[in-house]
């Protein structure tokens, strides 16, 4: 069996095994969740031409962060928050090559499309940590700094996807938009009103968020500038 055909195999029954977890046997998400993010970590590791070792320690801080957040989200929430924080730093980190290849505009930047999607997530995540901000009183900062810098990843997200051919940075989008639901809906879930159904919903999106990520920084160097200016 080739690496490749190995690599698929290990992210269909991490998958399965994640949505069966999530739905019967809660109590094992640790265990699931790590096979998940080692099976992401390997399909990356055989799909790309060189490996970009920050891509990794990325996938070990979110994988130690969702570990911290099944045992104890309260409990260890100023730490999930860090880790969740150098995450997302490092995500904009790789993503800084694509940005240079569709080019930073300010016309770009402002466009109807863009100011309109970035205004409404804004907006939706501001909601959300106000909703629950009287549970986390002590950590606020921690939380607002997480803010800005998922907010942040968004907006490049977004940005190199309406500026660059869809083929690739469609990936980007995906990942993106599951991890708006998945956070909205984990904080959501574990501090506000918790639901059997939020945690299927959530662990499945972000193994796609994973997935899709990860798919995109194997592509990226096949990324391409469009031409095409939104208005």
């Amino acid at each position: 069996m080739n690496k490749r055909k190995l690599a698929y195999q290990l992210l269909y029954i991490s998958g399965a095994l994640l949505l069966l977890v999530s739905v019967f046997k809660q109590d094992w998400l640790i265990y699931s969740k790590t096979l998940v993010v080692s099976a992401v970590s390997f399909f990356y590791v055989v799909e790309v031409k060189k490996v970009n070792y920050l891509v990794l320690l990325a996938l070990l801080l979110i994988l130690i962060a969702e570990i911290l957040s099944v045992i104890d989200f309260k409990g260890y929430f100023r730490v999930i928050n860090i880790l969740a924080s150098f995450y997302y730093s490092l995500n904009m980190i790789l993503l800084w090559k694509s940005l240079q290849k569709v080019k930073i505009q300010l016309k770009r930047i402002f466009t109807i499309q863009l100011v309109i999607t970035m205004v409404l997530i804004v907006y939706v995540v501001y909601s959300v940590a106000d909703m629950i901000s009287v549970n986390i009183s002590n950590d606020q900062l921690y939380l607002n700094i997480l803010i800005v810098l998922f907010v942040l990843f968004i907006g490049f997200c977004y940005y190199i996807y309406l500026n660059s051919k869809t083929v690739v940075s469609s990936s980007l989008m995906i990942a993106a938009s599951c991890f708006l639901i998945v956070n909205i809906v984990t904080i959501l879930n574990k501090l506000y009103v918790y639901l059997d159904v939020f945690v299927v919903i959530t662990n499945v999106l972000q193994l796609f968020g994973h997935y899709f990520l990860i798919k995109f920084f194997i592509e990226q160097n096949d990324l391409k500038p469009d031409s095409v200016e939104f208005f």
